[in-house]
């Protein structure tokens, strides 16, 4: 049989043929140029991937390249892992715990060179398949039941403004603030509202003290028929998931009794001092009964009378003096009473506990100084109840997903890792009343950390986490920096 020429082929066959020729050839000289698997994934900036035309590269990746590790001042030989993770959602109570100690949550470590290597386009060996990983979904709640209230002013609200857009935009919830008089007030209205929050910001005359106290009254005043708690913060208090929170509220308390909850403090010498008080830091929730009780006017004005300088002490004075009702102080409240700087709290972020509420992170001089907004950013890829959730892997390495990743060169055992390792200088007997059981401080030899550095959203694909082991010493003898990055898909 003779096949048909090219000449003596129907005008549609000609086509059909000239097309099936030029995608032939189109699709070899792709080939050509693409790197094969085996050669390593070819890391392009990200911008490539999330605007104009995408890089002929197989398999296409929407992770970026190394160049924003360029500053962290690492030495000139590093070792670089990574891991994508996909989560899977389930119904069910969140685990202090996960054990994996079968599964690699890393491959090898690859030696790279910031002498040799370029870091916005560098050729990195294929790392494992994505890894699953099981987080809790949030549970379902009524965010119409809570209000807040926060006494501050206009130069330190800006930068409370971070760590209340994890938690309370696009809710049902809402937030009045009392400052002294200032003409910004209309400016930061506006910002909060426009992020989603329900905010009131008002003047306040008062000292900050009683200011604090005043919100009582104001929450009180200004509820709907909704409303079943009024929440006295600080403005550096942090709630890491607002559904876990109000989960709890519902699980384990009535609202229609007469009811003030709260944090203690961590710090027994902070209790010798001030005494047995609900501390506001930790967040201190007072049900609308109790509430109806101390804004009638006897109560109310003999109570903003109370000479005392600290709003919480105000709130204790006050319950001591007119009514028979006690702080019950919930364990999920944490007051974080715990000073030393830097990241001396390292063992609460670490012990996979979840914390309802977190208090003292930004007050490095006094107390202690971690991120905790950047490291709920995560949340995006794996909800809020993932958020410092920890897994156990194999080698006996430890995630507390969003401030650190811990290896145990030497084993550590579970029943270890069920307690607090106490990072913190202050003796440990001081804070086993509220924190126990406590475990000592480990050693570089028989712990190594890769610490969270930097947590950022990659749109349209998910969340980047850098975590980082880097020795504090210029010595000659520094060891290697160790740079692991997880990149959680949404």
């Amino acid at each position: 049989m003779k096949l048909p020429t090219l000449m003596n082929m129907g005008k549609c066959q000609r086509l059909l043929f000239l097309s099936i020729l030029v995608c032939y050839l189109g699709t070899t000289a792709i080939y050509s140029i693409v790197p094969r698997h085996d050669r390593g994934t070819l890391l392009h900036p990200l911008k490539s991937f999330l605007g104009g035309s995408r890089p002929n590269t197989e398999p296409q990746t929407p992770h970026e390249g190394l160049g924003h590790l360029a500053k962290y001042n690492l030495t000139p030989t590093f070792e670089y892992s990574r891991r994508t993770i996909q989560t899977k959602y389930f119904e069910g109570p969140r685990s202090t715990l996960t054990v994996l100690d079968k599964t690699n949550l890393f491959g090898d470590w690859q030696t790279l060179s910031l002498e040799v290597d370029d870091l916005s386009y560098v050729a990195l060996e294929p790392e494992l398949p994505p890894l699953t990983l099981h987080v809790p979904s949030s549970p379902e709640v009524d965010t119409s039941i809570i209000s807040f209230g926060i006494a501050t002013n206009v130069q330190r609200l800006p930068d409370a403004i971070p760590q209340l857009k994890h938690w309370l935009p696009h809710t049902e919830s809402s937030l009045h603030i009392l400052v002294p008089p200032s003409d910004k007030i209309p400016t930061l209205q506006k910002q909060m509202n426009d992020l989603g929050i329900n905010t009131s910001i008002k003047e306040s005359p008062l000292e900050f003290a009683k200011s604090y106290f005043a919100l009582v009254k104001e929450l009180y005043e200004k509820r709907t028929p909704d409303t079943k708690w009024l929440v006295l913060i600080d403005d550096d208090t942090f709630v890491p998931s607002l559904a876990a929170l109000l989960t709890r509220l519902n699980k384990a308390y009535d609202p229609s009794d007469e009811l003030l909850i709260a944090a203690m403090s961590d710090n027994m010498k902070q209790i010798q001092i001030f005494g047995l008080l609900p501390y506001g830091g930790g967040g201190v929730f007072i049900s609308v009964p109790l509430a109806a009780k101390l804004v009638e006017p006897k109560v109310w004005d003999a109570c903003m009378e109370i000479p005392d300088n600290q709003g919480d002490q105000i709130v204790a004075e006050c319950l001591r003096q007119h009514s028979a009702v006690r702080p019950t102080f919930d364990p999920g409240l944490n007051q974080m009473d715990i000073s030393g700087g830097g990241d001396v709290a390292a063992g609460y972020y670490e012990s996979g506990r979840q914390m309802l509420t977190v208090h003292h992170w930004r007050s490095p001089q006094r107390w202690y100084d971690i991120d905790t907004p950047t490291v709920s950013y995560v949340s995006k890829a794996c909800g809020d109840e993932g958020v410092l959730m920890r897994w156990l892997f194999k080698g006996d390495i430890v995630l507390s997903n969003g401030y650190s990743i811990a290896e145990y060169p030497n084993g550590i055992e579970i029943t270890e890792l069920e307690k607090i390792e106490h990072t913190w200088p202050e003796e440990l007997s001081k804070f086993e009343h509220r924190i126990g059981p406590l475990r000592k401080k480990m050693n570089s030899d028989d712990k190594r950390t890769l610490k969270m550095v930097d947590t950022e959203i990659l749109e349209g694909y998910g969340v980047r986490q850098t975590y980082l082991e880097q020795e504090e010493t210029e010595q000659p003898t520094r060891r290697n920096d160790r740079v692991l990055e997880l990149l959680w898909e949404l």
